[in-house]
């Protein structure tokens, strides 16, 4: 048995996230594999020093909540968190009760978690020898023309 690094496996689940969210008819699975590719890649840039994309965009929403919301007061960091990781543990996870469906734009989730992790892979690559690959420099192109 040999040992497989975990940035390799995140790497091969971003692609193959990727790979799903283009191909437009997997939008569940893109979720479910970017997601985990996400946390992973978060782990190493945070290893390295760095803010991870979820961090850094919870951090945000947490700041603008008491501007945004009625009553002034900032929202909870994991109130934001649970709001943020909602679609991808909704497809993953099957609660007691009247939880057989999610309620959610499947490819808009999809495309918010593959934007995490690859910003998470962005940042890695100025700590580690990473590539690009054409998966991701068609995604990092369409996310810049936003």
């Amino acid at each position: 048995m040999s040992a497989t690094s975990k940035l390799d496996i995140a790497t091969e689940l971003l692609d193959r996230a990727l790979k799903l969210f283009y191909e437009r008819d997997s939008y569940f699975s893109a979720i479910h594999l970017a997601g985990a590719a996400e946390e992973v890649l978060g782990a190493y840039v945070t290893s390295h020093g760095g803010v991870s994309a979820f961090e850094s965009l919870r951090d945000g929403e947490v700041k603008l909540s008491k501007h945004i919301r009625d009553d002034g007061i900032e929202s909870s960091p994991k109130r934001i968190a649970n709001a943020m990781n909602h679609a991808k543990n909704a497809t993953k996870h099957m609660d007691d009760g009247d939880d057989d469906r999610v309620y959610f734009n499947a490819e808009f989730e999809a495309r918010e978690l593959l934007d995490r992790a690859v910003m998470n892979y962005y940042d890695l690559m100025q700590f580690l020898p990473l590539r690009e690959t054409p998966l991701l420099q068609r995604f990092n192109s369409e996310l810049t023309s936003r």
